[in-house]
C-alpha cells in the first residue's frame, strides 16, 4: 500500500518517539509499503526550527537523511495538489496550511495519511487515515 507520512510522524519516527503507534511503525518499516512524504513537511520543519519551536537533537539535514536511509520519496508540490488544496473545505477549528497541503497531497496521490492529528479526522470523508 502507499501511505503519506504528516510532518509529526516524520519526526517521531526519526526520534524513535515512543508515542508513534507500533501500527504506524510497522507500516513504514514494511518493505511492501511505499511510504511518500510532501515536500511541505521539509518547510513546515524549517519553520519551526527557525523560530525555535522544534525540541529535537536532529538538524533539518538529518531528516532528509533519515528519509532517503528508510526510502522514504519525497513529493513536491505540483499544480494539482494545489488545486485539491482550494476545493478543501474550511472549518473554522482547523486552517493549518501544512496539513491542509498534506491533505491535498493525499487525496491527489490516493494515499493514506499516517498521522495522530485529530483535525485529519474533520477530512475523514475525502481521505484515509490511521495511525
Amino acid at each position: 500500500m502507499n501511505y503519506l507520512l504528516d510532518t509529526h510522524s516524520l519526526i517521531w519516527y526519526s526520534g524513535g518517539d515512543t508515542r508513534m503507534s507500533l501500527k504506524a511503525r510497522s507500516i513504514i518499516e514494511n518493505d511492501l509499503n511505499t511510504i511518500f512524504i510532501s515536500v511541505i513537511s521539509f518547510f513546515e520543519l524549517a519553520i519551526k526550527f527557525n523560530i525555535g519551536k522544534l525540541a529535537t537533537s536532529l538538524s533539518l539535514s538529518d531528516f532528509f537523511i533519515k528519509a532517503n536511509e528508510c526510502d522514504i520519496l519525497v513529493l513536491p508540490i505540483t499544480q494539482n495538489e494545489l488545486t485539491q488544496y482550494i476545493s478543501l473545505p474550511i472549518f473554522a477549528d482547523h486552517r493549518d496550511p501544512f496539513d491542509k497541503l498534506i491533505i491535498a497531497t493525499a487525496m491527489e496521490e490516493h494515499l493514506t495519511i499516517i498521522t495522530t492529528d485529530k483535525k485529519f479526522i474533520l477530512y475523514n470523508e475525502l481521505v484515509d487515515n490511521i495511525w
